[in-house]
């Protein structure tokens, strides 16, 4: 069998910043994708925030993912009309719940 993944035993703590880094087709993507809630697994566990997440709904995911997960992706993506404050500032406006002085 071949496997995207294995083995692989992970704990990121509130507040820390984490890189992935390795040669192609070593994972990182796959790692990405599962951490992110944008793909699903077979086998193992996930935990995020004290919650068993592995099993969530789509839409679920879409919820946890807006209220605990942030992502810089290696081509940005921004938007082209707002400035790069306001970019950065976007999901904060979507998870809802933080005041403009927060932001």
């Amino acid at each position: 069998d071949t496997y995207a993944l294995r083995g692989v035993d992970l704990r990121i703590e509130k507040g820390e910043f984490v890189a992935v880094s390795g040669p192609s087709g070593c994972g990182k993507s796959t790692l990405m994708a599962v951490l992110g809630l944008l793909t699903g697994f077979e086998q193992g566990r996930y935990r995020l925030a004290g919650r068993d997440v592995g099993t969530l709904s789509g839409e679920a995911r879409a919820t946890v993912r807006n209220q605990h997960i942030g992502f810089v992706f290696q081509s940005f993506n921004l938007i082209g009309d707002l400035s790069v404050l306001d970019n950065v500032g976007l999901p904060l406006k979507f998870r809802g719940g933080v005041s403009k002085a927060e932001r």
